[in-house]
């Protein structure tokens, strides 16, 4: 099943539910997000290449060298 179709049968089945089951079903959801967000900080704390770039844009951001990064707007039209 497509994403957006299981988001829908997800709504239609808290819609569903008594309002102390709805408080159970976000609060497991509210823990599936954190546990993701933790796999996502994990992986990148794993990775010595992306470590080694965080790193470099850190030092490049004491130094004051601002011209090495792409200012937000830019960033922000392609995503």
């Amino acid at each position: 099943m497509h994403g957006t179709a299981l988001k829908k049968q997800a709504k239609k089945a808290i819609e569903e539910l008594s309002e102390e089951k709805v408080r159970v079903a976000v609060d497991f959801i509210d823990y599936l997000k954190e546990k993701e967000e933790m796999e996502a900080t994990l992986e990148i704390l794993s990775s010595h290449e992306l470590m080694a770039q965080i790193e470099e844009a850190d030092e490049a951001l004491k130094r004051g060298k601002l011209g090495e990064f792409i200012p937000w707007e830019k960033v922000k039209r392609s995503v």
